[in-house]
């Protein structure tokens, strides 16, 4: 829905084999670790309570209801690498229909903050074209607003569904495509998880370097795009539902508490959910700065790759629409 833009290895262990053999998945659902680098060991301590197993962790796929089509490619997906991961729709918020307050979504934004992580990204990668990168006020759409009202209710239903607990809730959109090491690799990045954690992206998009290594699996974000797959702890959601109302794309705007430091965010390396379209494809989320991301990104320009040839839609502009397909090597740095 939104976006702003090895293999891990242990020493191999036997695990049964059929239904006993679903990963578990403790530590990370208490969110303590004793791997970290020596100057933050003391914020971190080893679990040694007894941890749920995967299919405890709850799990939430948000989805519009005029979009059932996605919703069930969404289960077709889980089921083939996650199996064992309950997981429920929840409503989205349509931005085209629905009343969103002001306090809760704003209806505008200026992308300074967002315009020089793009720089840096653009610096990370060698491109040439950083005076397209423009500071400029921009109207949040429709579809952004919606989105944006879509996880703070998400955030609020893990308050609500956490009881007073520390029980985390697993957030999906609807295009979510966890990759087949998805199990595997939860839990060992779990597992090194600090107890600071407030998010855990499961999938993202890397925009400036990260702020250090943890583990082979897990490292602390400065400033990630896209919310297509996060684990949202209580203590994280009330600092995110304390700051609204959200003035930016969701993903930019939760990546710009990270970078402030009111919120703890990491990421599992390689990301384990990647987007089962291309950004801007089958999407119901118009983004409002698609219009001035440089030539020289990994952005593809073209509507007609959206629309299809000829459509009265697609228009003559290269730069009228974009498509990031999230799954190329540079949508990331591994």
């Amino acid at each position: 829905m939104s976006f702003r833009d090895a293999d891990l290895r242990s020493a191999p262990r036997k695990r049964p084999q059929g239904d006993a053999a679903v990963i578990p998945v403790e530590r990370a659902l208490k969110r303590r670790s004793s791997v970290a680098s020596p100057a933050r060991k003391r914020a971190c301590r080893p679990i040694t309570t007894a941890r749920p197993a995967i299919s405890e962790l709850k799990s939430i796929v948000i989805n519009l209801e005029r979009r059932p089509d996605r919703m069930e490619g969404c289960e077709q997906r889980l089921r083939k690498h996650c199996a064992n991961l309950p997981f429920e729709r929840f409503a989205a918020t349509d931005g085209r229909q629905a009343s969103i307050p002001l306090e809760e979504v704003a209806t505008s934004w200026n992308t300074a903050r967002n315009v020089s992580f793009q720089k840096q990204r653009a610096l990370r990668k060698g491109w040439n074209d950083l005076d397209t990168y423009q500071v400029r006020t921009l109207e949040l759409s429709p579809g952004e607003r919606g989105c944006a009202s879509s996880h703070v209710r998400a955030w609020q239903a893990c308050l609500e569904r956490a009881e007073g607990t520390d029980r985390p809730l697993l957030v999906l959109e609807d295009d979510a495509a966890p990759t087949p090491e998805f199990c595997d690799l939860l839990d060992k990045a779990l597992g090194a998880l600090p107890e600071d954690a407030h998010l855990l992206y499961l999938g993202y998009s890397q925009a400036a370097d990260w702020r250090r290594e943890v583990s082979a699996e897990l490292v602390e974000s400065l400033y990630v795009w896209t919310t297509v797959a996060y684990i949202v702890w209580p203590a994280g959601a009330k600092i995110l539902l304390s700051k609204l109302p959200v003035n930016e794309p969701v993903d930019n705007w939760m990546a710009g508490l990270c970078a402030s430091d009111d919120i703890k965010a990491y990421c599992v390396r390689p990301k384990i959910v990647l987007q089962a379209d291309a950004w801007n494809v089958n999407s119901d989320v118009a983004h409002s700065d698609e219009h001035y991301w440089g030539p020289n990104s990994d952005i593809q320009h073209s509507d007609v790759l959206y629309w299809g040839p000829g459509h009265p839609e697609a228009g003559g502009d290269p730069a009228g629409g974009l498509l990031w397909d999230l799954d190329s090597e540079d949508s990331e740095d591994e």
